[in-house]
C-alpha cells in the first residue's frame, strides 16, 4: 500500500471517529498531522470515472438495439429481465475476482435495468391511470432493500435519486396538478421529508460505529439526500413563498415571507456549514458553502440585476465567482504547503 492511501485511510478513520465522539477535535489533529496527505487522490476520481463510464456504455448498447432491432412490449420486458439478473449475477461475481468496485457498478446498472423493466410491465398493464410514480414506489422499496442485503452505496444512491423523483411525482398527482414540484406544489412537505432523512442519516452514522458497521458511509447518502432536498426547497420557498394552490398565476408572497424563508435558508446553510467545519466533515462542508453562494447570486439577480442592468450584472456575478474560485484555490494550496512542510 502506497503511503499516501495509506494516509488517506487514516484520515477516513480519524474524521469517522471525530463524527461519532470518540476523539476530540485536539487528539484529531495530533494524530492527523502525523500523517500528512500530499498528492490528489485520483483513485477516488477514478471510481466516479467507471461508474459514468459504464453507464454511457449501457446506455449506448440500449440505443443500438433499438436502432437495428424490433422489440414489442413483451420481448423487451423479458430481455429487461434477464439482463437485470445477469447484471446482478455479475456484481456478485466480479468482487471475487478482485474488482469490487466494479461490481458495484454492475449491480448499479442491474438497478437501472430493474426501473426499466418495471415501466415496461407498467406499459403492458396500464389501466390508463397514467400513475407512474407507483411504479419508482416498487423500484425504490425492492432497491433499498437489495442496498443493505449487497451491501452497495451506490444502489443506495441510486435509491436516493428515485425518492426525490417519486416524492415530488406523487406530491403533484395528489396535487390534481398532475405537475412535478418544480411548479411549486407543497415545497414545506419537502423540507419535512429533508428534516426526517437527515434525521435517519444522523442515526445511521452513529450506529455505523457499531450495530450498522458492514454499512459505513451509507449514512451519507442519507444525510446527502436530505440536505439537497432541504436546500432545494428552501430555495424555492425564498423565491415564492409557500402556499398549495395555483389557480392561474404564480402565487406573489408579500415580502415579510419572502424575507422570513431567505433567513431560514441562511441559518440552515450556515448551521449546516458550522457543523461540518467542526466535524471535519467535507459533504456538509460542501453544502453549506454551495447553497450559501447560490443564496447571494439567488437575491443579487432578484433584487438588483434589474436595477444594474444585465450586462453589469452578469460582469460582478462573473468577477466575483472568479475571484471566489481564485482564493479558494490559493488557500488549497497554502493548506497543502503547510502540510508537505510538516
Amino acid at each position: 500500500m502506497s503511503p499516501d492511501r495509506r494516509n488517506r485511510q487514516v484520515h477516513d478513520a480519524l474524521d469517522q471517529w471525530l463524527r461519532e465522539g470518540q476523539i476530540d477535535p485536539a487528539a484529531h489533529s495530533r494524530i492527523g498531522e502525523l500523517y500528512p496527505l500530499t498528492r490528489w487522490d485520483w483513485r477516488s476520481l477514478g471510481r466516479w470515472f467507471l461508474t459514468f463510464g459504464a453507464i454511457s456504455l449501457a446506455a449506448g448498447l440500449l440505443l443500438l438495439l433499438r436502432e437495428h432491432l424490433t422489440f414489442t412490449l413483451p420481448k423487451l420486458a423479458i430481455s429487461l429481465s434477464v439482463l437485470t439478473l445477469g447484471l446482478f449475477a455479475v456484481g456478485r461475481w466480479l468482487p471475487g475476482k478482485g474488482l469490487r468496485m466494479l461490481g458495484s457498478t454492475a449491480e448499479l446498472l442491474g438497478g437501472f435495468a430493474l426501473i426499466g423493466v418495471s415501466f415496461v410491465v407498467g406499459m403492458i398493464y396500464s389501466d390508463g391511470s397514467g400513475n407512474w410514480p407507483a411504479l419508482l414506489l416498487i423500484d425504490l422499496l425492492v432497491l433499498l432493500v437489495l442496498s443493505y442485503a449487497l451491501g452497495n452505496v451506490l444502489l443506495l444512491t441510486l435509491c436516493s435519486v428515485l425518492f426525490f423523483v417519486w416524492f415530488g411525482g406523487r406530491t403533484g398527482y395528489v396535487s390534481g396538478w398532475g405537475a412535478y414540484w418544480f411548479g411549486m406544489n407543497y415545497p414545506l412537505r419537502f423540507l419535512g421529508a429533508a428534516a426526517v432523512l437527515v434525521a435517519a442519516g444522523a442515526v445511521h452514522l452513529r450506529c455505523e460505529a457499531g450495530l450498522l458497521a458492514r454499512y459505513s458511509g451509507f449514512a451519507k447518502v442519507w444525510i446527502s439526500c436530505g440536505l439537497f432536498v432541504g436546500e432545494m426547497a428552501l430555495w424555492l420557498l425564498s423565491l415564492f413563498g409557500s402556499y398549495d394552490l395555483i389557480d392561474g398565476p404564480w402565487h406573489f408572497a408579500e415580502d415579510g415571507e419572502l424575507l422570513m424563508f431567505n433567513l431560514l435558508w441562511a441559518a440552515v446553510s450556515l448551521g449546516v456549514l458550522a457543523l461540518g467545519l467542526r466535524l471535519r466533515f467535507g459533504m456538509l462542508v460542501g453544502y453549506g458553502v454551495t447553497f450559501l453562494i447560490i443564496q447571494l447570486y439567488t437575491l443579487f439577480f432578484t433584487q438588483l440585476a434589474e436595477t444594474l442592468g444585465w450586462l453589469l450584472s452578469l460582469l460582478i456575478a462573473g468577477g466575483g465567482l472568479l475571484v471566489l474560485v481564485i482564493w479558494l484555490e490559493s488557500q488549497r494550496q497554502k493548506r497543502r504547503a503547510a502540510t508537505s512542510d510538516t
